[in-house]
């Protein structure tokens, strides 16, 4: 058991390494490396809540929505509690662009198989409309720059690269192109005349060229660039491969979440049903209570009455039922208000200072700015306070005294101790 413990500690370790090292490359914006370490980290810890979230955002950096998606979706199924993977799910489905940004990868898709078929002009077409709706769909303005290489577009290739490059300094298609296309070397780029092509070929040499994992295997008729047209070759079938599943995946788990929607909508809808019932069950028994209180009044309990008045919420009170509680307020509460006054002075004479306490507090809670039962309760309070050596209370209850109580004797009782306090400070 301490064997398979230290061995998950070691592998969560690895992960949680390669999960920084991701962090290092976002910070210079190496998305690419940055995958590539994300992806290890989930290799060594598939729950690594933290990795699978910022491979996420790489993804959305790269203009990727759907995979970004998938990996916020996975997240919050491994870890539904205190997971950020919460608030990207929700800002990318209630961000005005998130649909532009889907429909900009169903038309990167649409130029991919234009290009694959040797259809440059629909391809080149597409792919400017992907870009319009998401700037910066790598994958789009590597395919976009390999159309207008085919075309002899070297220097518009050469700065979508360029574009591809501050988004992801690491990204492997487009340092190539960057290399290849820098303008010593643009000599190799040299497009043929239509007329020189061979007879039976399509526009065009777009047969290996993959979105998400995306590489291109071209031939451009260009001198100088056998080596590069075959390793592309020898890459399609395992990138061609990765792609069916990544899509595969991806259609599985928008059915998986569309499902999921529509159950919690459902859900939502019978909770909301049931809330509603419980509310109004719960607001008819705070408005019945008004009546128990006006009982509670008459029959002598007035404490009692003040006390379930004054913990009443009034919340979805109609206007008529606002009415209603203002009246027992003014009616009730002052009364609570002298009988609390009243039982704090004899238990005060009595030496029992803290009922006493508890009778002035109640008393005070039972009035309103103005109230003469109010400051006359703080008035004892500050005595009390005073008494027992809390001379930071007594001095606040003594200042509220001095300045609001309408009697101007207890105001000058009041403003003999402020007096008096502060001389004592001063010779302190």
């Amino acid at each position: 058991m301490l064997y398979t413990g230290s061995l998950q500690r070691k592998v969560t370790n690895l992960s949680n390494i390669s999960y920084n090292k991701a962090l290092f490359c976002c910070n210079e914006n190496r998305i690419t490396e940055a995958i590539a370490a994300l992806r290890e980290s989930l290799e060594f810890d598939k729950k690594n809540i933290d990795a699978r979230n910022l491979l996420g955002l790489c993804y959305y950096r790269l203009g990727r929505a759907a995979d970004a998606l998938i990996e916020w979706t996975i997240s919050y199924k491994l870890k539904k509690n205190d997971n950020i993977a919460v608030d990207y799910i929700a800002e990318l489905e209630s961000a005005r662009e998130a649909n532009a940004m889907y429909d900009a990868i169903t038309q990167y898709n649409e130029a991919l198989s234009f290009a694959n078929q040797g259809n440059t002009d629909m391809a080149i077409l597409n792919l400017k409309k992907a870009l319009e709706k998401n700037r910066e769909l790598a994958d789009a303005m590597n395919l976009l720059a390999l159309c207008y290489i085919e075309r002899g577009r070297e220097s518009d290739a050469y700065r979508l690269s360029e574009r591809v490059l501050k988004i992801d300094s690491t990204n492997p298609i487009a340092l190539r192109y960057y290399q290849l296309l820098k303008p010593e070397k643009r000599l190799f780029f040299k497009a043929k005349p239509a007329d020189s092509r061979p007879k039976g070929r399509k526009s065009g040499g777009f047969g290996y060229f993959i979105g998400g994992a995306a590489a291109a295997a071209v031939i451009l008729g260009c001198m100088g660039l056998p080596d590069i047209a075959r390793n592309y070759r020898n890459d399609y079938d395992r990138l061609q491969s990765d792609y069916n599943v990544l899509q595969n995946s991806m259609n599985a788990e928008i059915e998986n979440k569309t499902s999921t929607i529509s159950r919690l909508t459902e859900e939502n809808e019978n909770l909301r049903s049931r809330l509603y019932t419980v509310d109004n069950q719960e607001l008819q028994q705070r408005v019945k209570l008004l009546t128990d209180i006006e009982n509670y009044y008459n029959e002598g309990s007035v404490e009692e009455a003040a006390e379930k008045l004054i913990a009443l919420s009034t919340q979805g009170f109609s206007q008529e039922v606002l009415n209603r509680y203002s009246a027992l307020c003014k009616t009730v509460l002052p009364a609570a208000a002298s009988e609390y006054f009243s039982a704090g002075k004899r238990a005060s004479s009595n030496g029992n200072y803290a009922s006493a306490k508890d009778y002035f507090n109640k008393a005070v809670k039972c009035t309103s700015e103005g109230d003469e039962v109010r400051y006359s309760a703080m008035y004892q309070l500050g005595r009390i306070a005073d008494n027992e050596g809390d001379k930071t209370a007594a001095l606040n209850y003594f200042k509220t005294v001095a300045e609001k109580h309408p009697v101007a004797s207890v105001k000058n009782e009041a403003q003999k101790y402020i007096d008096e306090a502060t001389a004592n400070n001063t010779d302190e």
